[in-house]
C-alpha cells in the first residue's frame, strides 16, 4: 500500500507479510490502511518541513547574496529579518535591527513620502515603489514595498546614488551644451544624427523641435568640403586616430543653396566609446569662425596696405633725395662760376637768376611737405575770404607759366565773363590750381596741349585742367590722389615731384567743401582733373585781391640785430639788410646776442631758435624782461615751422615766426612791422 504525502506525492509503501498458508482477514485491510495513513501524515509533514527549510535556506542565501537591501517587518512594524546589504545600508547590524520597531530606529522617515508609501502598502496590501533621498543612509534609494502573508511588508532598497549622479552630470553637460555658442552634436556610428544643441541647430538652420534623426553628419558640410570629409575626416574618426580637427566649411544656414556663402568653421570631431570599448558613435564641437576669418582678412589687408605704404615711403625718400639734388646741383655749379668769374656782370646776372629759380623750387618742395603734414594732423587753417575764381586762375597760370613755357606747351585758358564768387583761401586755391597745371606740364611730352576751363554748374564753380600727356592706366586712376603716388612708368618723362601734389590738391579742395575727380582714357590719351567748389551765395561782396593791393610804404632805416649760430646765414641776412639801408649787427650765440641787443637797442631782431648757450626762446624772454628792449620787434627765424613751434614762439614773446629760407617779401613785411611799431 503506498504511503502518500498530503500533496499526493508517493513517499513509500507499506507491505503486509503473511505466513505461508495464512489467510488475510478483513480487519487486516483496515489496520493496514490506518498504518499507511498515519505513516503518510508523519513522513509527509517531515518531508514538507525539510522542503520548507530548504526553501527558506535557499531564499535566505539569495537574500544574503543580494546587493539590494531587504528588510521584513510584521504587522506591528517590528523587524523580523534584514539581510547583509540592509546592515550595510542602514549602518546597523542585525542584533540592532531584529525585533525593533522600524519607525523607532529610523525617525527621519516620519512625515516623509516614503513613510506614506510603506503605510499605504501595509493597509491596501498592494505593492508600491518610489525613489527618495535618504541622507542618513548616504544617498538616493529606490524603495519597493510588498505585502507579506503575515500582515507585514517587505522592503527592497536599491542604491541609486551613482545613477542619480550620472544623470545629474548628463544634465549639467546638456545644460552646458545648450548654453554653448558652438555647434555640439552626437551622431551614430553610421553618421545619422542623435543630438544637436541649440547653437548647432541655429548654425545649421534647423528648428528647435525638428527631428535630426534623418540628418547625417556629412549633410552639414558645404558641397566643396564633402568629398574631403568623406575621404579623410570620417575615416579618421572611425579608424585608429579616432579624432580629427581643422578648418572646414559648413553649408549656408538654412540650406545648401549655391548662391549662399558657406560658413567657415573650426571642426573638432572624436569617436565615442562605451565602458566596454564598443564604438557608440561620433561627437563634434564645431565653432563658427566667420568673424575670425574676417579679422584675419582685415589683418592681411592692413599688412598689404602697410607693405604698400612702406614701399611708397621708400620710393618717396629716394625721390626726395633726387628732387633735393636737382636744384642743389645748379646752385653748387653757380657758386663755382661766381668764384671763377667774380667780375663778369653778365655771368653773375644769369647765375643769380638760375639760383633764384632753383631756390624757389627747393622752397616749394619743403612747403608742400609742411602743408601735407599740417593737413594730415588737422592743423592747417584756411583764411577764407570773398574771392573770384577767375582771379585765382589768373594767379595760378602766372605761377605755372615758367614750367609750361619750359616744356614748350600750348596753354589755352577759357573763363566765363561773369564772376565765379567763392568763399575760399586765395593762396590755397592758387596752390591747388598751380599743382594741377604743373602736374599737366610735367607729364605731357614737349610741345603738348594744356587747357584750363572754368564755368558755373548747379551752384558750383567747376575748373577742369586737361592735357595731352601720357595719361593714366585704368588700374592706377583710383590711387592718383594717394600720398607718394606717381605714375611709375612715367619717370623718364616726369620733371620732378614728390608724389604728394595731387594728395595735397584733394585735401585742400575737400577743406573748401569741394571735390576733385581724375579721368583718363588710358595710357597715351592724356588726363583731365576736375575741381568742383561751392559758389558763394552772396555774390556782391566778391572782390579782386589783385586790384585792392596797395603799394608798400617806403621803409625807414632801422637798427637790426641778427642772431644765428650759422655764420653764413647770419652774414647773408645782415648783408641783405645792409643793402636795404639798415644798420645791422650780428651775434652767434644766446649770451652774445643779449649783450649785442643791450648795446645796440635794436628796432628789430631776427633770432634763431637753436642757439648755443641760450636758445632763442630764452633770449626772447630775456629781451622782453628788459625795460630798454621790451619794445623791440622780435622775429623767430628758424627751420621749425609746425603750428606747435609757432605757439612756442608766441609764448616766448616773439612778434612773428618765419621759417627758413625767408623770402624777401616776408623780410620786408617784418621791416614794415618794425617801422610801424617805432612810430
Amino acid at each position: 500500500m503506498p504511503i502518500l504525502s498530503p500533496a499526493g506525492g508517493v513517499l513509500g509503501a507499506f507491505t503486509w507479510y503473511y505466513r505461508l498458508g495464512s489467510a488475510r482477514a478483513a480487519r487486516d485491510e483496515s489496520a493496514l490502511a490506518l498504518l499507511a495513513n498515519t505513516a503518510s501524515l508523519v513522513i509527509g509533514q517531515r518531508a514538507e518541513a525539510a522542503a520548507r527549510q530548504l526553501a527558506e535556506e535557499r531564499s535566505r542565501a539569495i537574500l544574503e547574496s543580494m546587493l539590494d537591501g531587504f528588510i521584513a517587518v510584521d504587522a506591528s512594524w517590528r523587524i523580523g529579518y534584514a539581510n547583509a546589504a540592509a546592515e550595510r545600508i542602514t549602518g546597523l547590524d542585525r542584533s540592532q535591527l531584529l525585533g525593533e520597531v522600524f519607525w523607532d530606529l529610523f525617525p527621519d522617515w516620519h512625515g516623509s513620502a516614503h513613510e506614506s508609501a510603506c503605510r499605504r502598502c501595509a493597509a491596501a496590501r498592494a505593492a508600491t515603489r518610489l525613489e527618495a533621498e535618504l541622507p542618513a543612509w548616504g544617498g538616493w534609494y529606490e524603495i519597493s514595498c510588498f505585502p507579506t502573508p503575515d500582515g507585514g511588508i517587505a522592503l527592497y532598497l536599491r542604491d541609486e546614488s551613482e545613477r542619480r549622479q550620472a544623470e545629474a552630470g548628463v544634465r549639467r553637460l546638456a545644460a552646458v551644451a545648450e548654453q554653448s555658442s558652438d555647434f555640439i552634436g552626437i551622431f551614430a556610428p553610421d553618421g545619422t544624427g542623435l543630438y544637436l544643441n541649440r547653437a548647432g541647430r541655429a548654425m545649421a538652420g534647423i528648428g528647435l523641435e525638428a527631428d535630426i534623426s534623418g540628418a547625417r553628419l556629412l549633410d552639414f558640410f558645404s558641397n566643396d568640403c564633402r568629398a574631403f570629409v568623406r575621404t579623410d575626416v570620417l575615416p579618421a574618426l572611425r579608424g585608429a586616430p579616432q579624432k580629427w580637427e581643422g578648418e572646414l566649411a559648413f553649408a549656408a544656414r538654412g540650406g545648401t543653396s549655391a548662391a549662399a556663402a558657406p560658413v567657415p568653421v573650426y571642426f573638432k570631431g572624436f569617436a565615442v566609446h562605451g565602458a566596454d570599448g564598443a564604438h557608440l558613435g561620433l561627437a563634434t564641437i564645431t565653432r563658427d569662425i566667420t568673424e575670425q576669418k574676417r579679422a584675419e582678412n582685415e589683418l592681411r589687408r592692413i599688412a598689404a596696405d602697410l607693405s604698400e605704404a612702406d614701399h611708397r615711403k621708400s620710393e618717396f625718400l629716394a625721390t626726395l633725395a633726387h628732387e633735393l639734388r636737382n636744384p642743389l646741383a645748379p646752385i653748387r655749379t653757380g657758386l663755382d662760376l661766381l668764384r671763377m668769374a667774380p667780375g663778369n656782370v653778365a655771368t653773375a646776372g644769369r647765375v643769380h637768376e638760375m639760383m633764384d629759380r632753383q631756390l624757389g623750387q627747393l622752397i616749394h618742395l619743403v612747403d608742400d611737405l609742411l602743408d601735407i603734414a599740417r593737413i594730415t594732423r588737422g592743423r592747417i587753417e584756411l583764411k577764407k575770404e570773398a574771392i573770384d575764381l577767375r582771379t585765382a586762375v589768373t594767379m595760378a597760370v602766372e605761377s605755372s607759366s615758367a614750367l609750361i613755357d619750359a616744356g614748350k606747351h600750348r596753354l589755352q585758358v577759357s573763363l566765363p565773363e561773369e564772376p565765379l564768387p567763392l568763399d575760399a583761401d586765395l593762396t590755397r586755391l592758387v596752390q591747388v590750381l598751380s599743382n594741377l597745371l604743373n602736374n599737366a606740364a610735367k607729364y605731357t611730352p614737349g610741345g603738348g596741349r594744356i587747357s584750363l576751363s572754368a564755368w558755373r554748374e548747379e551752384g558750383q564753380a567747376v575748373v577742369a585742367v586737361t592735357d595731352s600727356g601720357i595719361g593714366i592706366a585704368p588700374d592706377a586712376i583710383g590711387s592718383v590722389f594717394e600720398m607718394f603716388t606717381q605714375v611709375r612708368s612715367s619717370l623718364d618723362r616726369a620733371q620732378g615731384g614728390l608724389g604728394i601734389g595731387l594728395s595735397l590738391v584733394r585735401r585742400l579742395v575737400e577743406l573748401h567743401g569741394g571735390r576733385v575727380h581724375a579721368f583718363s582714357a588710358g595710357r597715351g590719351h592724356g588726363s583731365t582733373f576736375t575741381v568742383r567748389l561751392p559758389l558763394r551765395r552772396a555774390a556782391g561782396d566778391a572782390r579782386d585781391p589783385a586790384g585792392s593791393s596797395q603799394a608798400p610804404a617806403p621803409l625807414r632805416p632801422l637798427r637790426v640785430l641778427v642772431v644765428d649760430d650759422n655764420l653764413d646765414a647770419a652774414e647773408s641776412l645782415a648783408a641783405l639788410l645792409a643793402a636795404l639801408g639798415h644798420e645791422t649787427r650780428m651775434a652767434h650765440d644766446g649770451p652774445a646776442g643779449l649783450a649785442a641787443a643791450r648795446a645796440l637797442r635794436p628796432d628789430l631782431a631776427f633770432l634763431d631758435i637753436g642757439l648755443p648757450g641760450m636758445n632763442g626762446h630764452e633770449l626772447a624772454r630775456a629781451m622782453r624782461a628788459s625795460s630798454e628792449l621790451k619794445d623791440t620787434v622780435l622775429v623767430a627765424l628758424t627751420g621749425w615751422g609746425a603750428a606747435s613751434d609757432m605757439t612756442l614762439s608766441h609764448e616766448a614773446g616773439f612778434d612773428q615766426h618765419l621759417t627758413k629760407p625767408v623770402s624777401r617779401e616776408a623780410l620786408e613785411q617784418a621791416l614794415a612791422t618794425a617801422i610801424e611799431a617805432r612810430r
